[in-house]
């Protein structure tokens, strides 16, 4: 799972931001940050804790099986009329703020297996890859973390705590995570320019992002294929973890602005999220899809 697609996720949850931090949290971690974690892992009540988890999310609907319902209706012209179309379309916005695109074993597997890959050895012989015991240890506490945050309400409120205790826990023996994403040149200066302004967004502001997102956007075409060239650029350039972070960032900065679930289903995350990729690899890509991503933030700040 791409990090736009998991921030666009997270823009629309009401605790998407924490599950964000927890993320960063484990994009930042080193040697020392899996020992702390590592510590405040609890198995026997974690065990517990997932028996609910799993209960919880069994008939939680997937945005893909919703629309492709809604497909399959447009397919049989189920909704030509004016009153099934209108009420087609006020459902898939309510999907779209609600529902989500991954779940609980895809945020295990990405912070496991893709997040802190580092931590497991190279296959030898054709053998399994392997890692140690403390490093697993805090894969479990930083999924069950992130787990309780993407969840939120839909899980019961003790076990979300009992998830997230021994993340907050290790939070409070580890450095404050850094607002801005490391390892970039003078070139990525517009990601920490358009983080800042999202941080500051007041009522003005926010209406007129609003109002870029609804009249302002490209088309659907040119702007998926600007997003896949620079995601291509974020590939080739070995920044995918910047991104990562660069994304997770924006997630924080649109919610700490007063942006909410309906501006990330209405399009307004695209908006955003499609200038971070673009300035995380301002110096390699194209001018023409850097214009696409850059059109709608500069319709409505103006060009950096």
């Amino acid at each position: 799972m791409s990090s736009p697609v998991l921030g666009f996720d997270l823009v629309r949850l009401p605790s998407g931001d924490s599950a964000a931090e927890v993320l960063l949290r484990a994009l930042d971690c080193g040697p020392r940050e899996i020992e702390v974690l590592a510590a405040r892992h609890d198995p026997a009540v974690r065990t517990a804790a997932w028996a609910a988890v799993r209960t919880a999310t069994d008939n939680l609907p997937q945005i893909t099986d919703v629309l492709h319902q809604v497909a399959n209706g447009l397919a049989h012209d189920d909704f030509t009329d004016e009153v099934s179309g209108a009420r087609v379309e006020a459902g898939v916005v309510r999907v779209l703020q609600t529902s989500t695109i991954a779940d609980a074993d895809a945020l295990v597997r990405l912070v496991g297996h893709d997040v802190l890959d580092w931590t497991w050895t190279e296959p030898l012989a054709g053998g399994p890859r392997l890692r140690t015991e403390d490093s697993a240890r805090a894969a479990d506490v930083l999924a069950d973390a992130a787990v309780s945050a993407y969840l939120g309400d839909r899980l019961p409120d003790h076990v979300r705590r009992v998830l997230a205790h021994p993340y907050l826990q290790a939070a409070r023996d580890l450095a404050p995570l850094a607002e801005q994403p490391t390892g970039l040149g003078p070139e990525q200066a517009g990601v920490a320019r358009v983080l800042d302004t999202l941080r500051r967004l007041d009522g003005t502001d926010r209406a007129c992002l609003r109002a870029v997102s609804a009249t302002s956007r490209p088309s659907a075409g040119e702007w998926a294929g600007a997003v896949h060239d620079a995601s291509w650029a974020v590939h080739l350039s070995d920044r995918v973890r910047t991104a990562a972070v660069a994304q997770l960032l924006a997630v924080r900065a649109f919610r700490a602005g007063g942006l909410d679930a309906a501006d990330g289903a209405n399009g307004l995350w695209n908006v955003v999220s499609g200038v971070v990729h673009a300035e995380v690899v301002a110096d390699l890509l194209s001018s023409d899809a850097r214009a696409v991503l850059l059109r709608p933030w500069e319709a409505a700040f103006g060009p950096a």
